[in-house]
């Protein structure tokens, strides 16, 4: 090991270095020094760049460092000790990572111009290449429709494969994902899935299941491939139905359990395909501003509904858009024609006459300016009103304690009275930021929430 002035240290003083740090925020640093161009002297390289790094940081730096010369490409470990030699505590951030690669790239350039300007144009035509395969890539994914946004994807996606022929493709899907003969009652007895720390299986109850499944909806660290998930889902719909076939009377159930139901009820009202895409993206809003579950085929059936209500609201979009574009540019050259029909624009000979004069044509530039201007102003309110109602009545609290001692009882009494509104004024405003923080963390998460179901619903899957 080295540094600044040693050129063979042990790490036993490194180690004691590092131990005599025990109370320090933070005990040492580590940064790797990997140049494109392995300098003929390392240890040169490292004392340049350490020197330079500590000089604009304002610290003397107390390091050790280390070469590594086997493997392709030589690097140094640098460790940083928390604390310099005068005791001042160092930070580093990413500026700082950023400044000492400069402070090394000066170091190439200096000592091995050829072997840097080499390494730096083959880092440039490398740089090109992975620009131009990202631009290729922009591109198939541009004539995909897949990078615009999700209103515009959907429409684009909607003219590749027409609304037609897309439902006619998921009715056959569901068709062959429909159990057939034997295959109805196929046993499950050796699935497993691996979730929340633990295996579970068809074995579980009912409850467990459901306790599981709302534990990976609000923990989204947990949550399980889309394989996994569908047993789950699987088990769940499964053992809905045998309750439900254990309440109700047996003749006909199973008949009907194999179709997919048309509506089903939720908080009284009832909800079916046949309903409006507004209905039932309105149900979907509702269920996860309230956090409420509904059964998993219900919920199925009212994510199949509103994806196909959303693709036949923009079925022949762009026919309708290129038609109506059509139509204007037919408007506008009409009334092109019209005007040239009626000949050329005629001035008022005072009015030409004033825009000619010079001081009028200084205010008009003056007065475009100035709207200019005041377009950039913003109109909109950014104080905090009730942090500055806070700090006044901090400051009357403060002044109130300033005053003299009350001459009489009136007056002590008085003096009480005012603390005592102004205590609870301070009370009310502290109640009044929580409750403004609280329904800002809510928005926030409705908001994220909401982002993450509107890309798994564009991806083809919910979960």
């Amino acid at each position: 090991m080295f540094n600044d002035s040693e050129d063979r240290l042990s790490a036993k003083e490194m180690r004691k270095a590092i131990r005599e740090l025990g109370n320090a925020k933070v005990i040492a640093h580590k940064l790797t020094l990997a140049p494109e161009v392995a300098p003929e002297d390392k240890k040169a390289f490292t004392r340049d760049v350490m020197k330079n790094l500590s000089r604009s940081k304002g610290l003397d730096l107390d390091w050790f460092a280390v070469e590594h010369n086997n493997t392709d490409h030589h690097h140094v470990h640098v460790v940083i000790l928390g604390k310099d030699r005068n005791g001042s505590e160092v930070s580093l951030s990413l500026k700082d990572i950023e400044k000492a690669k400069e402070y090394g790239d000066r170091y190439l350039e200096k000592n091995h111009p050829r072997e840097f300007e080499k390494a730096r144009e083959a880092r440039e035509e490398k740089e090109k290449e992975r620009l131009e395969l990202r631009k290729q890539e922009w591109k198939e994914r541009n004539r995909e429709g897949l990078e615009l946004p999700w209103m515009k994807r959907g429409v684009i996606r909607e003219q590749l494969e027409p609304y037609k022929e897309w439902r006619a493709k998921k009715d056959k899907e569901k068709e062959e994902r429909a159990p057939r003969g034997d295959q109805a009652e196929r046993p499950y007895h050796n699935d497993r899935i691996e979730a929340a720390g633990r295996e579970w299986s068809r074995s579980n109850t009912l409850g467990e299941l459901q306790e599981l499944n709302q534990h990976l909806w609000d923990n989204y660290g947990d949550r399980i491939g889309k394989e996994d998930y569908r047993k789950l889902t699987g088990w769940i719909r499964d053992k809905e139905r045998a309750r439900s076939e254990d309440r109700e009377d047996q003749g006909g159930k199973q008949g009907k359990e194999q179709v997919e139901k048309d509506f089903f009820e939720h908080n009284g009202k009832k909800y079916g395909k046949e309903d409006s895409y507004e209905k039932l993206s309105g149900l979907a809003k509702e269920l996860r501003e309230k956090k409420d579950r509904l059964p998993v085929d219900d919920y199925n059936n009212l994510r199949n509904w509103i994806e196909d209500r959303d693709r036949a609201r923009f079925a022949g979009a762009i026919e309708k858009g290129v038609e109506q574009a059509r139509n204007k540019m037919e408007r506008n050259k009409s009334g092109r024609d019209l005007k040239a029909a009626e000949g050329p624009r005629v001035l008022d000979p005072m009015q030409d006459a004033m825009m000619r004069n010079p001081v009028v044509g200084v205010f008009m530039q003056v007065a475009s300016i100035a709207n200019t201007v005041v377009g950039m102003i913003k109109l909109t309110e950014n104080k905090d009103h009730l942090k500055e109602n806070r700090e006044d009545l901090e400051k009357a609290k403060l002044d109130l304690d300033k005053e003299p001692d009350a001459q009489t009882k009136e007056q002590h009494e008085r003096k009480e009275e005012r603390r005592s509104n102004l205590g609870k004024a301070i009370e009310r405003n502290e109640a009044a930021q929580k409750e403004r923080e609280r329904q800002a963390k809510e928005k926030k998460e409705r908001d994220e929430r909401e982002k993450r179901d509107r890309d798994n619903f564009e991806r083809g899957g919910w979960y």
